[in-house]
C-alpha cells in the first residue's frame, strides 16, 4: 500500500488511529503525567512527533479530536496533557531550543481550517498577547507551505481568512503594532491586509453584537465550556453559530 493510501485510511477513520489510542491511554491513567523526566521511550516524545506530523499535513479532524480528548486539561498550562500549550519542534526548524506552540505554528502556516477549530475552542482568547498571532499571520515569511492533496494551498487566501477569523474573536487589533513592524522593513503577505480587519477593531466603536459574543464566550471559557456549551444555550441556532465563530 502506498504512503498516500495509508494516510487516506488514517484520515478517514481518526477514532481508530494509534495516536488517538495513545492519548486515551494517558487520559485514562493520569498517573502517567507524573513520571518526572520523560525519557525518549516514554509517551511524550511519541505524542509530540505525531502532533508535528498532524499539523504539517493540515488535518483538522485529528486536531479537533485531540482538543476534545484533552480540553479538560487546557486550563492548567503546567499539565502534561494540556497538549495545545506544549511546544514542539516543526520539521523546518529542528533546533530543540526553538519549539513553538500549535497555535503559533498554525499561524505561521496560515492553516485557516485548523485555526478556526483552535479559535472555536477558545485558544486565542487564552493567549496573553493575541496580537502576536495576528502579526505572525500577516508578516511571517511564506517559505512554510502546506500540501493538501499534493497541491500547495494558496497561502495568501488562507492568510485573509485567518485575519477574518481573528477579528471574530478579538474586540481590538492594534494597527499601531503592525505598522511598527512594517516600519522595520517587514513585508506583509497580503498588500491590502487592512481590508480584512474591520474598522470596528481599530478605530470605530466595536459592535454591540460582537461585544455580547465576546462576553458570552468569555463566561463559557471560564467554565471550560467552549465550544460545546454554546449549543446548550436556549437561543436560536443562528445565534449559536455566531457564537461558534461561523459568521
Amino acid at each position: 500500500m502506498s504512503k498516500s493510501s495509508k494516510l487516506c485510511r488514517k484520515t478517514s477513520c481518526p477514532r481508530s488511529n494509534i495516536f488517538c489510542n495513545l492519548i486515551d491511554k494517558i487520559v485514562k491513567r493520569p498517573s502517567l503525567q507524573f513520571l518526572g523526566q520523560w525519557g525518549y521511550h516514554c509517551y511524550e516524545p511519541r505524542i509530540y512527533r505525531t502532533l508535528a506530523k498532524i499539523l504539517r499535513k493540515g488535518n483538522p479532524d485529528f486536531v479537533e479530536l485531540l482538543l476534545k480528548k484533552t480540553k479538560d486539561y487546557v486550563q492548567d498550562r503546567s499539565c502534561n496533557l494540556a497538549l495545545i500549550w506544549r511546544t514542539f519542534t516543526p520539521v523546518y526548524c529542528p533546533s530543540p531550543l526553538s519549539g513553538i506552540t500549535p497555535l503559533l505554528y498554525v499561524a505561521q502556516t496560515r492553516q485557516s481550517n485548523i485555526l478556526k477549530i483552535l479559535l472555536q475552542y477558545g485558544i486565542l482568547e487564552r493567549e496573553k498577547n493575541p496580537i502576536n498571532i495576528v502579526i505572525t499571520i500577516l508578516l511571517y515569511p511564506s517559505r512554510v507551505r502546506i500540501m493538501i492533496d499534493h497541491e500547495l494551498v494558496d497561502i495568501q487566501e488562507d492568510a485573509k481568512t485567518c485575519l477574518v477569523l481573528c477579528s471574530r474573536v478579538l474586540s481590538a487589533i492594534s494597527i499601531r503594532e503592525i505598522e511598527t513592524q512594517l516600519s522595520l522593513g517587514r513585508r506583509p503577505i497580503i498588500s491590502n491586509w487592512l481590508d480584512y480587519i474591520p474598522p470596528t477593531r481599530y478605530k470605530d466603536p466595536c459592535e454591540l453584537l460582537h461585544l455580547c459574543r465576546i462576553t458570552i464566550r468569555a463566561q463559557l471559557l471560564t467554565n471550560n465550556m467552549l465550544p460545546n456549551g454554546i449549543f446548550s444555550l436556549l437561543i436560536p441556532v443562528r445565534l449559536q453559530n455566531y457564537l461558534h465563530l461561523e459568521s
